[in-house]
């Protein structure tokens, strides 16, 4: 799966967590990008929003959305400190949009996007060489 954006606005970090433990026996499906609260989080592909994630709704990821293109491959964001305007169920979205910001909403304690790939709607694959190979983590400004 290629990424036609990188998901945060920088600066930003990130290293390969995939299947690190996690609480409760779980394994950690996704990459962590460490970033400041409030960056811009942004669509690393055309597609449409399938799911929105709250605080009150799910304790983990707290605040996020899932992002699925035409093949039913999906992208899971979460830990968003708030979702976008007009970014609900059905929106369709440009790669490159501005979909959330940044935050620490869910479980954890530290601002940070976590981000997974689920090809064609399957099970979630280590992230981290998708991401590597669009790093934007020195692009501070804003995309336009």
């Amino acid at each position: 799966v290629q990424l036609a954006v990188f998901p945060v606005q920088g600066p930003c970090s990130f290293e390969n967590t995939w299947h690190a433990p996690r609480g409760g026996g779980r394994l950690h499906l996704g990459v962590d990008i460490i970033a400041n609260e409030g960056n811009l989080i942004y669509a690393v592909a055309d597609g449409t929003i399938t799911k929105v994630y709250s605080t009150a709704t799910d304790r983990l990821a707290g605040n996020g959305v899932r992002l699925t293109t035409a093949d039913g491959t999906y992208f899971f964001y979460g830990h968003f400190k708030a979702i976008a305007d007009g970014i609900t169920v059905g929106t369709t979205v440009k790669a490159g949009q501005a979909i959330g910001y940044n935050g620490k909403t869910g479980a954890t304690n530290t601002p940070h996007l976590h981000f997974e790939i689920h090809p064609q709607g399957g099970a979630a694959i280590d992230p981290t060489s998708a991401v590597a190979a669009v790093d934007a983590c020195h692009i501070t400004a804003p995309r336009s």
